[in-house]
């Protein structure tokens, strides 16, 4: 069974409603993202789980509006064929991760995981756009360091971040990867996820949902950053 999580907006009786569908070797974080208007939904980072949150999205009677990714590390998109085959939704993604995204095929051949061959992006992400489904508005922030073109989607209405491997519940994205660079991500997350409010829910591409103000004051790869402004 996925997780089920949903934010009301400041509007009364809006909400998003977030199920996390977890799957595959690394269990990575398949998300549907039911907008605002109950009938349009977000599958974001479209990885092993994909079957079950398509099969989730067609229970609900959803047309999925767009496949939104964070970043394209192969257990993030090995889902997109089926779900671009089923849903025909545009892929968005950061043009900085098009050399991950066009190499996944190899990346999963490396680690021994199947992976078949990608359809391109259909829309390249700019960081400071929002993007507008069913009546749910999410900023695109550029939050670079686990991989090249990370980004993260965070509501305009709704304390909610969506934010790939940036930052887990007590931990941090791997910068052990081509590519990656440790200060780099720890500055994504010390200008981008900290600064904002303490309730923001982070929803992470592996493991629990977590929030700013736990992150803040009980993450062990965080804590040297206390005398940084939010403290």
């Amino acid at each position: 069974m996925p997780r089920i999580d949903s934010a009301s907006s400041q509007r009364e009786g809006d909400e998003i409603e977030i199920l996390t569908f977890a799957g595959g070797p690394f269990v990575q974080n398949t998300l549907l993202v039911v907008c605002e208007d109950g009938r349009t939904g977000l599958l974001i980072d479209p990885g092993a789980a994909t079957p079950e949150a398509l099969a989730a999205a067609r229970e609900r009677e959803l047309e999925i509006a767009a496949l939104l990714l964070t970043h394209a590390h192969v257990d993030h998109v090995d889902g997109i064929p089926a779900a671009k085959a089923e849903t025909g939704a545009p892929i968005h993604l950061h043009p900085l991760d098009q050399p991950l995204y066009d190499n996944a095929v190899e990346w999963a051949a490396f680690f021994g995981v199947p992976c078949d061959p990608l359809p391109p992006p259909d829309v390249e992400l700019e960081p400071g756009v929002n993007l507008s489904f069913g009546g749910s508005e999410f900023e695109v922030v550029f939050v670079p360091g686990h991989a090249p073109g990370h980004v993260m989607f965070v509501s305009t209405s709704h304390p909610l971040a969506i934010v790939g491997d940036v930052i887990f519940r007590g931990s941090i994205g791997r910068t052990d990867l081509p590519n990656s660079n440790y200060g780099v991500l720890m500055e994504s997350i010390r200008s981008h996820v900290l600064t904002l409010p303490a309730e923001t829910r982070l929803y992470p591409g592996h493991g629990p949902e977590t929030n700013v103000g736990l992150e803040r004051g009980t993450n062990p790869f965080l804590l040297h950053l206390n005398g940084s402004r939010w403290a």
